[in-house]
């Protein structure tokens, strides 16, 4: 199994959804020895905004009549390759204001681009990544799950469905931000269920 793991918290030691993605990984090696993992830390080391040059270039199709079109699709030849090499995809990421960091949105608008991870036809937008699942690790400071507050799972299904990836679970760890009591409570429960997803997954 090919794993993009995705870590998009700009935390480090206190990052609850680093620790908890690092676990799985950990747990899937014990039942994939020949996991192979491809690692892209956008919390600490961000992709670039999309740019003007970026949308000329993406629509272009190659024709680049604009001298500053020339490598403004680098990045994101680069982060779509690593996404459509990948038999599975882990993100990692903290719930920011109700939605997901502004660190994994840049990313997401890098990969998905026009002919590269969807197309548009004549009846409409088509996936064009196939075969492919994720498993999604959220923390959350308070307890927003199934309420109106919560944009980021609508969000991050949809945004996935669109390019193609339906199989896509959701592990929240909520309340981290209550009381350490919340929070001891919410990693063990989530670990518990990465732990025994792993076994299958």
């Amino acid at each position: 199994m090919k794993l993009l793991h995705i870590d998009a918290s700009p935390r480090t030691v206190r990052s609850v959804t680093r620790k908890l993605s690092a676990a799985f990984v950990s747990a899937l090696r014990l039942n994939h020895p020949e996991l192979q993992v491809t690692h892209r830390d956008v919390g600490h080391n961000p992709p670039p905004f999309i740019s003007d040059a970026w949308i000329g270039a993406a629509f272009a199709k190659g024709d680049f009549n604009d001298p500053s079109m020339k490598g403004a699709l680098h990045h994101s030849d680069e982060l779509a390759a690593e996404l459509l090499a990948c038999d599975a995809l882990l993100i990692a990421s903290p719930m920011h204001n109700f939605n997901v960091s502004a660190s994994l949105k840049a990313w997401i608008d890098q990969v998905v681009r026009t002919d590269m991870t969807f197309k548009i036809t004549e009846e409409g937008p088509v996936p064009l990544v196939r075969g492919k699942k994720a498993l999604v690790v959220t923390s959350r400071g308070g307890f927003v799950a199934g309420t109106a507050y919560d944009f980021q799972e609508p969000y991050l299904r949809t945004i996935l469905g669109f390019i193609g990836i339906t199989d896509v679970t959701f592990v929240h760890a909520e309340g981290v931000n209550s009381s350490d009591k919340d929070r001891a409570d919410a990693m063990t429960a989530a670990s518990a269920k990465l732990i025994t997803l792993a076994e299958t997954w």
